[in-house]
């Protein structure tokens, strides 16, 4: 394997068929590397974990920023042909060399959802399982009607803080326990910690009632600004994974289970820089090698 190497696709309009998977997609304005961020979920949640192929794909996909991870594969077409007489070379081995998508993330911006309900049982973000006197039996994990709300207090979230959240990690198989993992997590934080203000609400370009609140309601009359926190919602497998690049896990938060998969909630907090850099479109840069 060479050099990995990372591409960053921004926000973006995913005109998504969630019956079908990522190589049968009829549109053809959903970006490539959305399209290989895709190709390795289905490899990882889809035929690894039995996530249903329908569930992948959610209504934070288009609002978050996705990072794939490449890795140049020299791949033999042709093999050596030699004299059996003489063992020289009568035709060279040809070959050629693909930039094969092997694993992604995506970093999703608040608004977020009320945190999951401590045992709580997930099916395509929907809760399954609403105790008797839960009225809110549209809870879900994803932030497609979420707003600007408190929601309860857990040990390393007060209830009110905004947040940016980590997920849909996942690597191929045969590129594991290579650092692919920690290289994704550490990009993008350097990415958020560089661009702090990329997500923050604008009531010019997007307006208060669409975001869920009325001005001079939030913050002291303020909208609310990324001062650091990220969360991600980990497999409980994979907490290790997180605790390598600092997340800690909020044991207030307490476990749940999304797709048959039980997962527990992390928090890390960064260092933001002053923002001044701002993502434009599609970026690609070199990978630092396995961390």
């Amino acid at each position: 394997m060479g050099t990995p190497f990372i591409s960053l696709l921004e926000p973006t309009s995913l005109p998504w068929d969630r019956s079908l998977p990522s190589h049968a997609q009829p549109s053809p304005a959903i970006p490539s590397t959305f399209l290989d961020a895709m190709s390795v979920r289905e490899q990882v949640y889809v035929a690894e974990q039995h996530v249903p192929q329908c569930n992948e794909f959610d209504a934070d996909d288009p609002r978050s920023c996705h990072w794939v991870i490449y890795a140049s594969v020299n791949e033999t077409i042709t093999p050596a042909i030699t004299d059996p007489s003489t063992g020289a070379t009568i035709q060279a081995r040809q070959s050629k060399t693909t930039s094969l998508p092997i694993g992604t993330i995506r970093l999703v911006p608040f608004p977020h959802p009320p945190h999951p309900h401590n045992g709580g049982i997930y099916t395509d973000n929907v809760l399954t399982n609403p105790s008797p006197d839960d009225t809110t039996t549209t809870t879900t994990t994803s932030s497609s009607t979420a707003t600007f709300a408190p929601t309860r207090p857990t040990t390393h979230h007060n209830g009110t803080e905004p947040y940016l959240k980590l997920g849909r990690l996942a690597t191929v198989q045969p590129f594991r326990h290579r650092g692919i993992a920690r290289q994704l997590i550490q990009t993008s934080l350097a990415w958020a910690r560089a661009h702090p203000h990329h997500f923050d609400p604008s009531a010019a370009a997007r307006g208060f009632e669409s975001l869920g609140m009325e001005q001079g309601q939030q913050n002291g009359g303020s909208l609310p600004r990324w001062q650091g926190l990220v969360c991600c919602h980990a497999q409980e497998d994979a907490v290790g994974v997180w605790e390598k690049c600092g997340f800690v896990v909020d044991e207030g938060m307490g476990r749940w289970v999304e797709e048959g998969i039980a997962h527990v909630g992390m928090f890390l907090r960064v260092e933001v820089g002053d923002g001044q850099g701002q993502g434009q479109g599609q970026g690609q840069g070199q990978g630092q090698g396995d961390v």
